[in-house]
């Protein structure tokens, strides 16, 4: 996965389209610490922190920084052929 990747974003009740801006680092999944800043792109199995765009400038979703209010921060992306292809949760929202 790398940036200008499209597919579908589920967040609790919501479904949208969303497009990935940017890789802002890799991280090591079994100490959590930053591997590589400014990844071109994302492996099955690795842990990424990135920037997501709804592809829709009309759209709106409602969602929370998992610090804050985990219950509305866990999400998934699946890809066009309905397979989920990630699991996560939101760390900060950028607006």
């Amino acid at each position: 996965m790398s940036p200008g990747y499209s597919a579908v974003f589920h967040i609790h009740a919501a479904t949208v389209e969303v497009q990935l801006k940017k890789l802002i680092t890799l991280i090591d999944r079994k100490t959590g610490e930053r591997t590589q800043e400014h990844a071109r792109f994302i492996k099955h199995d690795q842990v990424a922190i990135a920037i997501f765009e709804l592809t829709q400038s009309d759209q709106t979703i409602c969602m929370e920084p998992f610090k804050r209010f985990p219950q509305l921060a866990h999400f998934m992306l699946r890809d066009c052929c309905d397979r989920v292809v990630v699991f996560g949760k939101v760390l900060k929202i950028i607006e």
